[in-house]
């Protein structure tokens, strides 16, 4: 079979899910299922349930009536990928040596934001809020966060709303009620939100302020660390985001008494984690959990930061000049850079052709571009303005909702009043397909 190509590797390894990326973690160092569950506190059946769906998710599927395991062929795949996640023994088990291997793999580099996140994780009733287009790293700073979180003996739990159907996710009962259900089994504790629910209490909020503290919550005796992902798909409900904000900013306040309640609430650290292209179709004067908890900004990555990923890419014979280009063309949108390194490690790649085919069909970010053009079609105002903005070629002033819409959607960058297109790609794209 085929080896899939490296954007579409990428693409899905973004969607695994925090549970599922220390499950695979441990079972490419060549874990068996008991001690997989053994260490991270899971039955062996849980162990097999998430390596079933990576298996899924990477296409590894059986045809009707097979039944052998797909597992062994995430080996060899990640082994190309992502070679410092698999053991030594498994590779050579799977016939596979660092000198065959094409190590095309996305590398890390710290910033002084996610550094604040690492101490602020460590403070009673933390709440962190993750908010960001897409593709700005959003995924990979709440892994680094949760491993800190882990060093220091905390639980941990992540909990994504894109795991709920949409029947749940319309009806805000039954939208909380499988939070709390979820919770349970994530934290191996039974469901008894029939025994704790009581509707005389006055609303829904009450009802899961109380099972968390009457129940969940109530016998920890360490921190824990619970992220809440994906929260953008509920504030695209109008009818109860803000009840949901509401919800979050009691747990939050409760935190900073010092009362009976407040106790259990201070060993709950919050991270909840958005996109914000769904600001696109709010009100802006709402903007939910405005001034709440703790944002860290995640920014571009600067001149020197796509310098150091060039070392860690080998990318050493790029020049100062080469490194403007880069910068000009993808202004050091992280997911951009981190994509355009990888394609240049590919063979019969060069900076030239990757600057020439970046705003065409041929393009490595292709997915992305028509993602983004698939969001503007959605707000006609919107993709009026940006294709003046992108015509034009020059910065315009912008009304303040259009400027927060753009924005938040990841396709304007401001300085002071004037709108620019987030990057040269950008502009070259969208004024040909607009």
């Amino acid at each position: 079979m085929r080896m899939m190509e490296q954007k579409d590797f990428e693409e899905k390894y973004e969607k695994l899910n925090y549970n599922q990326r220390q499950v695979l973690k441990l079972f490419l160092q060549d874990n068996s299922d008991e001690a997989i569950a053994e260490l991270l506190h899971v039955t062996e059946s849980d162990v097999r349930h998430h390596i079933s769906k990576i298996c899924q998710l990477f296409n590894f599927k059986n045809k009707p009536g097979e039944r052998f395991p797909q597992r062994h062929k995430l080996i060899p795949l990640f082994a190309k990928y992502k070679p410092e996640l698999v053991s030594n023994k498994l590779k050579e088990t799977c016939g596979i040596s660092p000198d065959n291997l094409e190590e095309v793999k996305f590398y890390y580099v710290e910033r002084d934001c996610e550094r604040k996140c690492y101490d602020k994780i460590l403070e009673d009733g933390a709440l962190i809020r993750i908010k960001a287009p897409q593709k700005m790293g959003k995924t990979l700073l709440v892994d680094r966060i949760l491993d800190r979180a882990s060093e220091a003996g905390y639980k941990t739990a992540l909990l994504s709303f894109e795991d709920s159907d949409s029947e749940v996710l319309g009806d805000y009962r039954k939208l909380l009620q499988w939070l709390c259900v979820t919770l349970a089994d994530l934290l191996d504790l039974e469901d008894k939100l029939v025994e704790h629910w009581n509707d005389t209490l006055g609303g829904i909020n009450p009802n899961v302020t109380k099972y968390l503290e009457r129940y969940l919550f109530k016998d920890f005796d360490q921190p824990l660390v619970l992220v809440l992902e994906k929260v953008d798909l509920v504030f695209e409900q109008a009818t109860f985001n803000v009840d949901f904000c509401r919800l979050l900013r009691a747990w939050h306040d409760t935190a900073k008494r010092n009362d009976r309640r407040s106790a259990i609430w201070k060993k709950i650290r919050l991270i909840v984690v958005h996109a914000t292209e769904v600001y696109s179709s709010l009100d802006i004067n709402s903007s939910p959990l405005a001034g709440v908890g703790f944002t860290p900004p995640l920014p571009d990555f600067t001149v020197d930061e796509v310098k150091q990923l060039a070392r860690q890419y080998r990318h050493n014979w790029l020049s100062e000049a080469d490194i403007q280009q880069l910068m000009v063309m993808f202004g050091g949108y992280p997911y951009l850079v981190q994509t355009a390194f990888a394609y240049l490690q590919t063979s019969e790649s060069c900076l030239t052709k990757l600057l020439e085919i970046s705003p065409t069909a041929q393009s490595p970010f292709i997915n992305h571009l028509r993602e983004l053009l698939g969001k503007l079609e959605e707000c006609p105002e919107l993709i009026e303005v940006y294709r003046e903005l992108v015509k034009k070629n020059q910065p315009m002033i912008l009304k303040t909702h259009q400027t927060f819409k753009l924005e938040s959607m990841g396709l304007l960058r401001v300085k002071n009043n004037d709108c620019f297109p987030r990057c040269d790609l950008y502009r070259q794209y969208f004024s040909q397909c607009l």
